[in-house]
């Protein structure tokens, strides 16, 4: 109750502080959207992650493939091809940035069809190679088996990329 001291009125009062507040009704609606979109975040999360692992590999490949220590191991003609297929990949990536998942992990086993003889071939033929090639290209040991390879790791580090992307 509140009393006015110079009348000395009394009258009982209600505080309450439901103002600005969300009520039960729109906080369970939030979060029946949350959970009703988190399948579409996921999928463009994975594709997103796709889209990455296609783009880093292109890019790895040749910086590893200009590198000074494996550039002259490989035969000219050999080399143009795999040059030629990572350019062909990069231009398709620019063409086609919402391609799905499946897509982006086709272009990357297409490229690693390529680049695997060659580099395999540059390994085997040439003795200072296996020793370079590790630490020159990280990312490939991973790769050969295409999506099933790549797949799972990039679920692991996801934590990274996907605050990324959110951001």
């Amino acid at each position: 109750s509140a009393v006015e001291k110079s009348t000395g009125k009394e009258q009982k009062i209600t505080i309450t502080n439901d103002k600005g507040r969300l009520s039960q009704d729109e906080i369970e609606r939030m979060v029946s959207e949350a959970e009703k979109y988190k399948a579409e975040d996921d999928a463009n999360r994975n594709r997103i992650e796709a889209k990455n692992g296609l783009e880093n590999y292109c890019y790895s490949l040749k910086g590893s493939i200009s590198s000074d220590e494996v550039k002259d191991k490989i035969p000219a003609d050999k080399k143009e091809t795999l040059e030629n297929a990572i350019e062909d990949a990069i231009k398709w990536l620019d063409a086609n940035q919402s391609a799905e998942k499946e897509e982006y992990e086709e272009k990357q086993k297409a490229l690693e069809a390529v680049a695997m003889p060659i580099l395999q071939e540059m390994a085997g033929g040439a003795g200072g190679a296996p020793g370079g090639m590790p630490g020159g290209m990280p990312d490939m040991g991973g790769m050969p088996g295409g999506a099933p390879g790549g797949a799972p790791p990039a679920d692991d580090p996801a934590g990274g990329p996907t605050i990324e992307e959110i951001d």
